[in-house]
Order: C-alpha cells, then structure tokens, then sequence
C-alpha cells in the first residue's frame, strides 16, 4: 500500500486489522496520533504505562499482560515515540509470548 505519510499508513493498518469495539493496546505516554485514530475506528484504546526508572523506560509485565487479554491490537514501536525507548530483546519476546 502507498500512502502519502505517516498518519495515512497508521490509518489504513488499523482500519484493516481493526473492528468496532476490538481493543487496542497502547504504551503510554504516546504519540497523540493513537488514541484520536482509536476513536476514528471505534476502537477501545487500553493503555500500558511505561514508568522511566535508572534513565530508562520500563512497563510492567503484568499490566501488559492483562490489557492484552482479549486486544486484537497492539500498537509497538521501537525507538518509542516519545521517550525513544528501545525494547530489550527479553521484552520483545515477552510481549511476542502475549500475541500468539
């Protein structure tokens, strides 16, 4: 698919994996783009804080893991918009764990 920017390619990847009323999972703070695109589409935004600790940025495993129950999406960008938080490969493997 060819969009014309960012916003636009967000938009039509919610649009087609997304339904009304299916959850979708943000980490949160988040760029303002997530949630005005959820309600666009109708969808339930769940947000999943990520706390800074020791100069990084952490989520808690078990927060994740209940927002998750039931989401059909799950908004995951790495660099994070906005802290720029890299997940660590232990993290991303946890929350491949969730997805499947």
């Amino acid at each position: 698919t060819i969009t014309l920017g960012a916003t636009e390619a967000f938009a039509s990847a919610l649009r087609t994996v997304g339904r009304p009323g299916d959850k979708c999972v943000v980490f949160q703070p988040f760029h303002e783009l997530y949630p005005s695109q959820c309600r666009i589409f109708y969808l339930e935004p769940v947000y999943v804080t990520l706390r800074e600790c020791d100069g990084g940025w952490n989520y808690d495993k078990d927060e994740l893991e209940v927002a998750m129950q039931g989401a059909k999406i799950l908004i995951l960008n790495t660099p994070h918009n906005p802290t720029g938080k890299v997940f660590a490969r232990d993290e991303l493997e946890h929350i491949v764990s969730l997805c499947q």
